[in-house]
């Protein structure tokens, strides 16, 4: 029996976007830790958005999970498991150092320990939450049906986020919008991304998204909100079963850097506003059906930040649309995930043209008639 047929993916990755989110959560709940682990994004790695870009080895640390637990049960995918963040990592001492996960609890926590500059026991308990085996339920779960048997596993790859928002990850700070259950900025703006395509097709037909901080139990103690989506053509399922907040009112979700202009067609629309971090919590505000529609016109995200999201609201009746190439066509242009040839080329990487996140394609016709008037 092979390693695909002993695991549901879905359920893989479930468990995985849960071990990311314990893994951030245990960065995130000491203070001197954090600061510890958090390193400026220079040069290409950093977004050209943001006066500042981080990464911090929890983000590297779950990625680099990710990779290791899907390609050990689906060797199949290994070589096309993708992620935002580079494994290497400096430590205080200047050092660089690739991380990776090891066979055993003790050889992580040995790597992790050259990064943290000999902190043993932030290392140990790092690599304690990496090695945990992890199996998350929840009533909100639902069931995870099987996969299709025919599923073509060598044909799969696999964008990954480990921690979308990340400023937001590490200052914590809270603001809230106008609108209930919508922030501006803050740990419910933190997301764990995970997005499985068709590498031959590039469309998006597993997604996975987590909220690490999406439940708050008492102060300082989370829990995970998990939401997925699966959109196969002999399967279609998904858990997020919500119903729409407010059906005589329009609702987009914007960043705060979108161009005026742009609102002001939504506002001739009949459009309110709310703005707000991270763009795949922007587009779980879609998926959640708080939102009607999620709009940014620069070409500032990537494919990690949108495959996961993708595929969740295709199966909704959904989708997330190239913002550019729409607009110029006037249809819907949905993105896609082919491989490049080159991959030294980082823009490859990125949705250039801008996206456009509905949970139904039927109000896009209107939007891109407006969007186009001159």
């Amino acid at each position: 029996m092979s390693a695909e047929d002993q695991a549901n993916l879905l359920r893989v990755l479930i468990n995985c976007a849960e071990k990311a989110a314990n893994i951030a959560r245990t960065c995130r709940s000491n203070e001197e830790l954090l600061a510890l682990l958090v390193q400026e994004k220079k040069g290409s790695e950093a977004n050209e958005r943001f006066e500042h870009d981080f990464k911090t080895l929890a983000d590297v640390l779950i990625q680099e999970t990710i990779k290791h637990e899907v390609g050990s049960l689906f060797p199949a995918m290994k070589d096309a498991i993708l992620g935002e963040e580079s494994p290497n990592f400096t430590n205080q001492l200047g050092e660089s150092v690739t991380i990776a996960v090891g066979s055993c609890e003790e050889e992580t926590a040995s790597c992790l320990q050259a990064v943290l500059s000999g902190h043993e026991g932030a290392a140990s308990a790092l690599a304690k939450e990496v090695h945990q085996e992890v199996n998350f339920n929840s009533e909100k779960l639902g069931e995870i049906p099987p996969l299709p048997e025919e599923l073509d596993y060598a044909n799969l790859g696999i964008w990954i986020d480990p921690i979308d928002a990340t400023a937001e990850y590490i200052s914590g700070d809270t603001m809230f919008t106008d609108f209930p259950g919508i922030t501006s900025t803050g740990l419910d703006c933190v997301t764990v991304l995970i997005g499985v395509y068709e590498r031959d097709t590039g469309i998006p037909v597993i997604g996975v998204v987590a909220q690490p901080f999406g439940e708050k139990l008492e102060e300082n103690v989370y829990s995970s909100s998990m939401f997925w989506g699966v959109c196969l053509p002999s399967l279609q399922a998904h858990n997020c079963h919500f119903e729409a907040r407010d059906e005589n009112r329009r609702l987009g979700i914007f960043s705060s850097s979108e161009q005026s202009d742009i609102l002001q067609r939504f506002l001739d629309l009949g459009y309110e506003f709310a703005f707000s971090a991270g763009a795949g919590h922007k587009a779980l505000k879609v998926i959640t059906h708080e939102v009607d529609v999620y709009l940014l016109s620069k070409g500032s995200t990537f494919k990690w930040d949108t495959c996961a999201p993708q595929a969740i609201l295709r199966a909704l009746g959904g989708d997330v649309l190239d913002y550019t190439a729409s607009v110029a066509e006037q249809k819907a242009v949905s993105l896609r995930y082919l491989m490049e040839d080159t991959e030294s080329d980082a823009d490859w990487k990125r949705n250039a043209g801008g996206i456009i996140a509905v949970r139904d394609v039927n109000v896009v016709e209107e939007l891109l008639a407006k969007l186009s008037e001159q």
